[in-house]
């Protein structure tokens, strides 16, 4: 029910259009292999997509042109672009709500990532309760995940993000709560899952020195080693074929992941900068965004639940800080808070849960917390309810350089997307949601109707299973 829940708000919180190059990048990839067979971008350079919306990469040798990013990430794209392909009505059109020209079929975003998402959010619940947090402890994390980090504005985009995050959670799910240790087939399931991240994002591969050692340690005794090796053996063999040999194909090397670019700040005297921005700058810091990740990550270091799972996931937010933390890019260009971050922050909800389930936890503690989680809240809503590509468009209106848009209280997007409430108050702009655009003044009820119908078969459904319970022990 909570995945219905959640994906039911996702889909009206949806644009259900492109957000940056990436995205257009493996829809064009998506599309490509469903018109041609093949991902080769060339059928889509120009008609529709002009070649500077798309970040190619171009064989040494072959007369072959792809797209910049992991296979998954557009991979996963095909299902629900095939369906809107034969059913999605046309683009939405530059308008009030709308003020970009888009080549995207409107339902391809209403079955991605709300869908995925709303995955993540039910897998942080079950995460939750696998360490042995109470239920109400559970859906508290769910309810951060789902609406009190920046995830919720890259909910509504095509990003691989999402996907990602949802993959590594579930590689971590797959290792807990077992009684006498992880077995081999969940170990298996682990190493496959967290090959399928990296297979979404190549940086994910730094997350697989901490789930094999979560394998390792949730395995006591005997049969630790076997648990480990099947682990990595599996890890293998969905990075070698979805990783190396994808790699092989769009650029002639395994090892060329198409990011020549990328430097790192250690190579610099400045690396501490990344470091101190992706956690505090206004314009990017996790912690300006969603300030109740100080209270998972201590969470995670002290709270309740199994210690080995807690460990490894602050170990995962630690190394994202400082990998993240040294790119030369760390903030993410154009986007929407910490980006790179939002792939470990279900950790840290996860984290927060373990915080307030752990001891005596006064009443001033647990309002404080409180108000921490409703400002990642609004934070995020505000994200939501307006392009946030809009929003940088504001900043750039009123003379805001890159440096200020970074470390300028004054010019950070928030502040924009203040302003761009203001403007939707005044009735100058409309907020960036299709289904609000579709349905209109039915917005608000239709929204109430989905979400009253999941909460209505949830009390149902419990309600069911709570009197065959009963019946039984009669």
């Amino acid at each position: 029910m909570l995945f219905l829940l959640a994906a039911a708000i996702y889909m009206f919180s949806t644009g259900a259009h492109a957000y940056s190059v990436d995205e257009i990048t493996n829809y064009a990839s998506a599309r490509a292999l469903v018109q041609t067979g093949t991902p080769d971008l060339r059928s889509q350079i120009d008609v529709p997509f002009p070649t500077s919306q798309l970040l190619k990469v171009e064989h040494p040798d072959e007369p072959r042109v792809t797209g910049r990013y992991g296979l998954l990430s557009w991979l996963a794209l095909v299902p629900a672009y095939a369906i809107a392909a034969a059913v999605s009505p046309d683009p939405v059109p530059v308008g009030p709500t709308f003020p970009e020209v888009s080549h995207v079929l409107p339902l391809t975003g209403l079955l991605f990532n709300p869908v995925i998402a709303a995955v993540l959010v039910a897998l942080t619940y079950l995460l939750a309760r696998s360490l042995g947090l109470s239920r109400a402890a559970g859906l508290a994390v769910a309810a951060i995940t789902g609406l009190a980090r920046p995830g919720w504005v890259y909910a509504k985009t095509l990003s691989s993000v999402p996907l990602a995050a949802t993959l590594l959670l579930a590689a971590l799910l797959a290792l807990t709560g077992r009684r006498g240790g992880t077995g081999r087939l969940a170990a298996i399931l682990s190493g496959l899952l967290a090959g399928l991240a990296t297979a979404t994002r190549s940086e994910y591969a730094m997350f697989a020195p901490i789930l094999l050692f979560a394998a390792l340690a949730s395995r006591p005794g005997r049969g630790r080693v076997a648990v480990g090796g099947l682990w990595v053996l599996a890890w293998v063999a969905v990075v070698v074929p979805g990783v190396g040999l994808y790699n092989l194909y769009r650029a002639g090397s395994m090892i060329d992941f198409g990011y020549p670019g990328q430097t790192f700040l250690w190579a610099t005297d400045r690396a501490h900068i990344g470091l101190y921005g992706v956690l505090a700058s206004p314009g990017f810091g996790l912690f300006v965004y969603m300030p109740a990740a100080v209270l998972g990550l201590w969470g995670l270091l002290t709270g309740a639940g199994e210690r080995w799972a807690r460990w490894a996931m602050a170990v995962a937010a630690f190394t994202a800080i400082l990998i993240y933390g040294t790119f030369n890019d760390w903030e993410g260009g154009v986007s929407w808070g910490p980006r790179y971050l939002t792939g470990v922050v279900p950790l840290l909800a996860v984290g927060v849960g373990c915080l307030l389930s752990g001891g005596a936890i006064s009443r001033a503690a647990r309002f404080s917390a409180g108000v921490l989680i409703a400002w990642g809240f609004g934070v995020a809503a505000l994200g939501v309810l307006f392009d946030y590509q809009r929003g940088w468009r504001n900043l750039w209106d009123v003379g805001a350089r890159p440096e200020q848009i970074v470390w300028d209280p004054h010019f950070s997007p928030i502040g924009a997307h203040l302003r761009l409430l203001r403007q939707w108050l005044d009735g100058v702009i409309e907020p960036d949601t299709y289904l609000g655009w579709l349905l209109g003044v039915w917005t608000v009820p239709a929204l109430a109707g989905a979400v009253t119908l999941v909460l209505v078969a949830a009390v149902v459904s419990a309600t069911r299973f709570g009197l065959r319970g009963v019946n039984r022990i009669g």
